[in-house]
């Protein structure tokens, strides 16, 4: 019994499109934002001026708990005084809680069982991008939600967006640099 060893001669450009394949990770990881990027980004928070008082006076009283949250991500973020220092703006537009009420826990265990939201909505622009952004806490209706961590979700959510656009961020970032 003899084993024959055969070789195949595969051609030039099927090797090219390989060696192409191979690097695309490490083209395409050049846009990814990095764990922490080498400057943090400036933002501008503020509060929308809706027409409802009661609404004004909500996201105004939120938003320094909103401010603090995205401060405590410093190695994202650092807090502008204008929108003309800024990289990112990000403005408070809504505040809103709620309850939801389960009745099969009525019926089944004869306690009331709820949960209690707050959301606090927001837009966020910089980079020629611009989205709507939502921080929300949930919890049983006993314990109750905390607009607190409705904050911290929103500055996690802004933190996701500018990982997100990472590289329209640092380019303008660069070109405000340049002039």
């Amino acid at each position: 019994m003899s084993s024959r060893l055969t070789v195949t001669r595969i051609p030039g450009s099927i090797l090219a499109l390989v060696a192409l394949l191979a690097l695309a990770p490490a083209a395409a990881s050049q846009d990814k934002a990095p764990r922490r990027p080498p400057e943090p980004f400036r933002v501008f928070v503020h509060a929308g001026d809706p027409a409802d008082n009661s609404l004004k006076a909500s996201l105004e009283e939120t938003l320094p708990m909103v401010r603090e949250r995205v401060e405590r991500r410093r190695h994202w973020f650092q807090l502008a005084d204008s929108f003309e220092s800024a990289d990112l703006t990000l403005r408070l537009v809504n505040y809103r809680t709620g309850q939801h009420w389960n009745p099969l826990f009525d019926a089944v265990y004869g306690d009331q069982q709820g949960r209690e939201f707050h959301f606090l909505d927001a837009v966020v622009q910089g980079g020629g991008v611009r989205t709507r952004l939502s921080g929300l806490d949930e919890r049983p209706v006993r314990t109750g939600p905390s607009i607190r961590n409705a904050a911290g979700h929103l500055a996690e959510e802004l933190e996701r967006f500018t990982r997100e656009n990472y590289a329209a961020l640092s380019e303008l970032r660069a070109r405000d640099a340049a002039r």
